[in-house]
């Protein structure tokens, strides 16, 4: 992809390197730590649900908000550099970003509706969750290619993953964790 840049974004390149901000695209990988933290409790709850009420405190950030809340060193840089980043970049890296929120919190609402910490999801549950975490995964590497410049063209989602219903029948139900426990 080739881009061409205005003055004001040329005059700001060197110091994005520097910075750890990519120059080419004016993003940082640090805001990917956004989205991290919250795959590794997903991979866990399967196993430990009782990870589920720490995962259900998380919320989406825009770049600009993760960047004031961190403690990266060039945060205002940081910020600067996003609302200057090439808008077909800004764009793929926005289109993706709501998607991972979204598919993020349709799976803590999934969790959350049964509300299992103590006594565990069943097998197709535990499936659907970690299809859901895959689902993410494969976004957050879009992510991480748009931010590294390595996406060519307009991206392409993926399909998103059936909904993750941990409340009907086939996947969990009340009767079906008090069976296990009875």
């Amino acid at each position: 992809m080739q881009i061409e840049y205005t003055a004001e974004q040329a005059a700001i390149q060197p110091r994005l390197a520097a910075a750890n901000i990519n120059a080419d695209t004016f993003l940082a990988t640090d805001y990917l730590n956004h989205y991290n933290e919250i795959v590794m409790l997903l991979e866990m709850i399967p196993d430990m649900p009782e990870l589920a009420e720490d995962a259900s405190d998380w919320a989406p950030k825009s770049y600009p908000q993760h960047f004031l809340d961190s403690g990266f060193q060039a945060k205002e840089l940081a910020v600067q550099a996003y609302e200057l980043a090439p808008s077909l970049i800004r764009a793929q890296f926005e289109k993706i970003c709501v998607e991972l929120d979204k598919l993020i919190q349709g799976t803590l609402a999934g969790m959350a509706a049964v509300n299992v910490a103590e006594r565990g999801f069943t097998p197709a549950a535990q499936t659907l969750i970690r299809t859901r975490v895959d689902a993410i995964q494969g976004l957050l590497m879009k992510l991480n290619q748009v931010i590294h410049g390595k996406l060519e063209g307009d991206i392409e989602l993926p399909e998103a993953p059936d909904e993750l219903t941990l409340h009907d029948e086939s996947a969990q139900t009340q009767a079906d964790i008090d069976k296990l426990f009875d």
